[in-house]
């Protein structure tokens, strides 16, 4: 079963980045753990199921080439359509 697609409006870390990448919690989200898969703010790192990852890795929707989106800064609108294939 496929994550579902990053949407390009209305976009919440809870509703749509973590369901996403698959990430395993619930509460204590952090935008810069879900996009880098390393330590985000307030020292939180969020951990991911086997259907995901950090957002920095997915496959499609992000046009010919990616930035690097794990490197800071990190921006919701860069993931704007993202998705695993």
């Amino acid at each position: 079963m496929a994550t579902p697609v990053i949407p390009s409006t209305n976009v919440g870390i809870y509703n749509h980045f973590r369901e996403a990448t698959d990430c395993n919690e619930t509460t204590n989200l952090s935008l810069k753990s879900i996009a880098s898969g390393g330590v985000g703010g307030n020292s939180i790192q969020n951990t991911f199921g086997a259907q995901g990852g950090p957002a920095f890795q997915f496959d499609g929707g992000l046009g010919e080439y990616q930035l690097a989106l794990e490197d800071a800064p990190f921006a919701m609108s860069s993931f704007f359509g993202g998705y695993y294939l």
